[in-house]
């Protein structure tokens, strides 16, 4: 494949590829990926025959954790790069008889059957990457089955408010607020990808217009402890944590969080 015929996302993200994970090895991504798991067992699948599609997977974090919980897992990705570092983590975990690694985009799963899945999970806001979130949720929701869940996490538009005050960008901050929209964060011109940002309206708006009945949604994570040395002890870490699930629904705090994460029905 030529650079060329590549988007801005997965040339980003092949370009990180070898080290992404790296990027993510902090008390504070420790704390995100538990508030995470907690609430992904809770829409699990009963059967562990039952297919899941982990869709912009990425570098196979959650495809691996679900198939060693036993669940076959479809992990697909734009980037290629990524997939191939997927496929190396499972491989030394013993755990590619249970997952298929498949080029895809978010937008277009035409490669996929129809009522296909009982639970697809968008980690890692490929929603929020993606040029099309409204075609992406349209596409998710024909290959799940009916009643099948959509797990997916998003950024957070008031924390893209934040970040650009914070910077002093005004005509960042004016674009955000008219648009929802920005660029991802990269000095290279070639990576910078569309990225949109969510309110917790617009994000319930987004799933019901596409076939969704929206059964909760959450900050990840509520509490203020970005850089909180108190991830650092595990007595501190859990008690944080019982306190973060304790608020995280609670519509008033939603946007103190980095990011949303939304759970869809299929009606």
């Amino acid at each position: 494949m030529k650079p060329s015929s590549k988007s801005a996302c997965e040339r980003y993200h092949d370009r990180v590829a070898p080290i992404y994970d790296d990027m993510y090895q902090d008390p504070y991504w420790d704390f995100y990926h538990t508030i995470t798991w907690f609430n992904l067992k809770k829409h699990l699948p009963r059967t562990m025959a039952a297919p899941i599609l982990d869709i912009g997977g990425g570098t196979g974090y959650w495809a691996c954790r679900l198939a060693k919980s036993g669940y076959r897992v479809i992990l697909g990705d734009i980037s290629r790069k990524m997939l191939e570092v997927a496929r190396k983590k499972a491989d030394r975990a013993g755990l590619t008889d249970r997952i298929d690694f498949c080029k895809l985009d978010i937008c277009d799963l035409k490669s996929l059957e129809p009522d296909s899945f009982d639970l697809v999970i968008a980690q890692g806001d490929p929603l929020s990457c993606c040029r099309h979130p409204s075609r992406a949720v349209k596409q998710v929701n024909r290959v799940l089955k009916k009643d099948g869940r959509f797990i997916a996490s998003v950024d957070n538009k008031f924390s893209g408010l934040r970040v650009f005050i914070g910077q002093n960008k005004i005509n960042d901050l004016e674009k955000l607020v008219a648009t929802g929209r920005t660029n991802w964060f990269t000095k290279d011109r070639s990576e910078q990808f569309p990225l949109t940002y969510f309110t917790p309206d617009e994000l319930r708006k987004l799933f019901r217009r596409n076939g969704f009945e929206v059964i909760s949604l959450i900050g990840k994570p509520v509490l203020p402890i970005k850089n909180s040395q108190l991830l650092k002890d595990r007595e501190s870490f859990n008690r944080l944590l019982k306190m973060e699930r304790q608020l995280q629904s609670e519509e008033s705090l939603l946007g103190l969080a980095g990011h949303l994460e939304i759970v869809g029905k299929k009606k």
